[in-house]
């Protein structure tokens, strides 16, 4: 045999060998996969993980594979670096997946790494503009940013994107609160936020519904979160500040005091001219028998109010 033959004869049969390997490879990746949702769905987490690792051995770009990881250390494990591990992974395998991305900006966030969970949301709209969420975490971290222009451009764009879906679920709420049906109308304003998570009229009625429910720790986490996609609304602080204030809690009244007091000093700094503010402040100093500090409130209140007939 010719030195030709037989290297042509050798290079054919790694070729071969290297086909088959592959192919039992991919054999077994998909083995494990489908073993491991077969785990995942019984609850058997361990066992889905084992799985999954065996999956990405066999099949390195399996992104699937470490996808269903990412969700496993997310909500079942609650180890948020050991997903956001996952998802970069999977996302340097296939970049275009929309949702994976939106989960690596939250991720980000949640880990205060602003500038890479920005990248992570914009790329998901770019691959998909109507992910509400991705504009909600976007408005998020512009907030803290303090770069509120861009913030209110994501507000608009997630109205705009959702307006078809909420307005039904607005209306319905709207006819329940009039009906005095609380639980119903606290139903529709939670899925119209579920829906548009920066619906500043469903976020302001959700927690009046809890108010006048008397479940006040849920209408201030309302409120709280609403405060977070306005933080410059005078309306929603000072709704938030007398909610604080009018909650005895019998462990946790300094506590909200103080709270109170920081949301009506927010307001001013925002509005100097917001009579409410100074209105509350008096009461809340003359509850804590501060009689400096309520006087000044005092004079500060009644010279808004000239202000405000000039």
């Amino acid at each position: 045999m010719s030195i030709q033959k037989f290297l042509a004869t050798g290079f054919f049969i790694v070729t071969i060998a290297c086909i088959y390997i592959h192919a039992y490879a991919q054999s077994d990746a998909s083995y494990y996969y489908k073993r491991a949702l077969v785990q995942y769905q019984h609850q058997m987490y361990n066992y889905a993980v084992e799985s999954l690792e065996l999956t990405l051995s066999s099949d390195p770009k399996h992104f699937e594979a470490a996808n269903l990881l990412a969700n496993i250390y997310l909500k079942h494990y609650n180890d948020r670096v050991r997903a956001l591990q996952y998802f970069e992974k999977s996302l340097s395998i296939n970049d275009n997946q929309p949702a994976i991305h939106l989960e690596a900006g939250k991720l980000y966030y949640f880990f205060s790494e602003y500038s890479n969970a920005i990248s992570h949301l914009q790329k998901a709209l770019a691959q998909q503009n109507d992910l509400a969420y991705a504009h909600y975490y976007l408005v998020c971290i512009y907030n803290v940013l303090k770069n509120y222009e861009a913030a209110a451009r994501h507000i608009a764009l997630c109205n705009e994107i959702t307006l078809k879906q909420t307005q039904p679920e607005m209306a319905k709420a709207q006819v329940a609160k009039k009906e005095n049906a609380f639980s119903a109308a606290v139903a529709q304003y939670t899925k119209v936020l579920e829906i548009n998570p920066v619906s500043r009229e469903a976020y302001i009625e959700l927690a009046r519904c809890y108010r006048i429910q008397r479940k006040i720790d849920k209408a201030i986490k309302v409120l709280e979160d609403c405060k977070a996609v306005y933080p410059a609304d005078t309306e929603v602080l000072l709704t938030l500040a007398h909610i604080y204030f009018e909650y005895k809690h019998p462990k946790r009244r300094a506590y909200f005091i103080n709270q109170a007091i920081g949301l009506c000093k927010a307001a001013i700094a925002i509005d100097s001219s917001s009579c409410e503010a100074y209105s509350l402040l008096f009461e809340i100093y003359k509850e804590l028998g501060d009689v400096f500090l309520r006087d000044e409130q005092a004079s500060k209140y009644n010279a808004c109010l000239e202000g405000s007939k000039q």
